[in-house]
């Protein structure tokens, strides 16, 4: 067995024992030695929410099922294929850094921007880098610590984001060195979050955009392929966040966009069964906040919403709707 203590031809033995039908190899991630994983995580509780220890030891999550439908949201719903469009931005890869809230937050402010716009290729590429080591970096977080997107969010509030080429991401601790003076020719900011729960979350998807989703990771999960991931073995790594695309009742799953590259899952997507591993219910009551987003771009024509119709018009705000657990 390779360094990564990782038995995979017992963990398949495991998911076919348990009558679960995901699939389980070698990725990207199972290369890696348990500590070099581990740095690829980085939630870390709020305030008041469950800590890791709660939250490994709570099972699934105590709410019940409520189908989409109760809500007047459709049976599935897929960010990545709305009537052929994909309103998801590329997979990214978040490197050895316990930066996976800034990658999260981040994936779900270009899906939503785009999805509001109703434009699959709107240029939307937030910056990470400006998030992770300048914000996060402000209040204590580093690659070995990791945040939490209630922080992020906070900040994004206050202070806005940039977009990447004010500061690319490399990872690996830094001070804001890299960040652009001239960032604010165009950047995001929040004006406002919305509580979820429930089947609220996959109203919220289907009509505003993707939200993050904050879960505890297992061993066996890095070793995920393809399927509707349930844990079946292996002990707890970590805390991680990544962005929540889509769902679909009939499979009683999340489609979310991971930060872990292309070579990991599903193309770097993966499936997770609904309550599983507190994926919707972390902070407790509630599993997710629904965020008013601005784009505010420089002398260009953009669009802006009112009243849910979509104008154009020249140095107005971008605005859109999003949702964050």
């Amino acid at each position: 067995m390779a360094k990564n203590d990782l038995d995979l031809q017992a963990l398949s033995s495991q998911i076919k024992e348990r009558g679960e039908t995901w699939q389980a190899g070698e990725t990207s991630m199972t290369r890696l030695s348990p500590q070099e994983r581990r740095t690829r995580l980085g939630f870390v509780p709020p305030p008041g929410a469950m800590s890791l220890e709660e939250a490994a030891h709570g099972g699934k999550s105590l709410e019940g099922f409520t189908a989409a439908a109760a809500v007047g949201a459709p049976p599935s719903f897929d960010l990545r294929n709305v009537g052929g469009q994909n309103y998801v931005t590329p997979i990214r890869d978040q490197g050895g850094c316990g930066s996976c809230v800034a990658f999260g937050t981040s994936a779900v402010l270009e899906a939503t921007l785009r999805f509001a716009a109703q434009d699959p290729n709107l240029d939307v590429d937030v910056s990470e880098a400006q998030l992770f080591y300048c914000y996060g970096r402000n209040l204590g977080a580093l690659c070995s610590t990791g945040w939490s997107p209630d922080a992020a969010l906070d900040q994004i509030a206050a202070n806005g984001l940039g977009f990447e080429q004010s500061y690319p991401y490399t990872a690996g601790d830094q001070n804001c060195t890299g960040l652009d003076a001239g960032w604010k020719a165009r950047y995001v900011t929040l004006s406002s979050k919305q509580a979820l729960s429930g089947a609220a979350i996959k109203q919220w998807i289907a009509t505003r955009g993707a939200v993050t989703g904050c879960f505890v990771v297992y061993d066996d999960f890095f070793a995920y392929r393809s399927g509707v991931y349930r844990h079946v073995s292996g002990n707890v790594a970590g805390g991680h966040c990544v962005a929540i695309v889509g769902y679909d009742d009939t499979q009683s799953c999340w489609i979310c966009k991971n930060s872990w590259g292309p070579g990991w899952g599903d193309g770097g997507f993966f499936k997770i069964g609904y309550g599983e591993c507190q994926i919707e219910s972390w902070f407790g009551p509630y599993g997710a906040d629904g965020v008013s987003i601005v784009e505010q771009p420089k002398a260009w024509s953009g669009w802006y919403s009112e009243g849910g119709v979509l104008t154009s018009e020249v140095e107005v705000d971008r605005n859109a709707y999003g949702g964050l657990v």
